[in-house]
């Protein structure tokens, strides 16, 4: 009889549905009330309060990934953190295929922007794609306000370790026990989820990226891969 036990638990569909749902829930109150709040006190352009809430969110999701890991194994080391992670060292083929997502993660919204452009002029009730929800929405910067950039750069790590940590490091490999090689796709869905509050524009033009970002981890058992791609994607539509 077979007793060896899979290094990481599985996660069911029932669990990743809720994993998914906390941090979606977070995200709507931030979105619909905790800006709206914070636009009433605080002196910025409003993009501000985004990094506010939305740092708010995603520093969440980077404390979640230790406690969970500290829940999962008990015990709290850096090798260990690394290897249930797979934060593993950058191989050639990580580094071409996090590329190669990436490049085509852009083209396939590039497309879908072009074709919703392209439709939006003879069905005018789709509206124009927008990949910026109003309260993300920021004037272009002078010498007076470049110090948004600083403020935005909290943010991004967040953003990208939270998510990374969270979604890729601590979820998708519990989902490829349970789902095997279609696990990326169950873990788009779910990102797709999350990023509803962030609008429905923006969700669906990312929607290449949301399913490329789960396919070259789980491809590359290395959630470097996931930095690099999401990293860059997110950083390349902000700035």
């Amino acid at each position: 009889m077979n007793t060896n036990k899979p290094s990481v638990p599985a996660l069911s569909l029932w669990g990743s549905a809720l994993l998914f749902a906390v941090p979606t829930v977070l995200m709507w109150v931030a979105t619909r009330h905790a800006i709206p709040l914070l636009q009433g006190h605080l002196v910025g352009p409003n993009i501000l309060c985004w990094f506010i809430a939305g740092g708010t969110v995603f520093f969440c999701l980077f404390a979640g990934a230790f406690v969970a890991f500290w829940i999962e194994r008990r015990r709290v080391s850096l090798a260990g953190f690394a290897q249930r992670f797979r934060l593993r060292a950058m191989r050639l083929a990580d580094v071409l295929w996090s590329l190669g997502v990436l490049i085509g993660c852009g083209m396939l919204s590039a497309a879908i922007i072009g074709a919703w452009t392209l439709a939006s002029d003879t069905f005018p009730f789709l509206g124009k794609p927008d990949l910026s929800p109003p309260f993300m929405h920021v004037e272009p910067l002078t010498h007076q306000t470049l110090w948004v950039l600083l403020a935005w750069l909290p943010l991004f790590f967040f953003n990208i370790a939270g998510e990374e940590l969270w979604w890729r490091g601590y979820m998708l490999p519990r989902q490829e026990q349970s789902h095997g090689g279609m696990a990326w796709v169950v873990h788009g869905l779910g990102l797709a989820v999350f990023h509803l509050p962030l609008g429905v524009h923006l969700t669906i033009i990312a929607s290449p990226v949301l399913f490329g970002l789960p396919f070259v981890v789980q491809r590359q058992r290395n959630l470097w891969t996931g930095f690099i791609v999401h990293g860059i994607f997110n950083a390349g539509g902000f700035l």
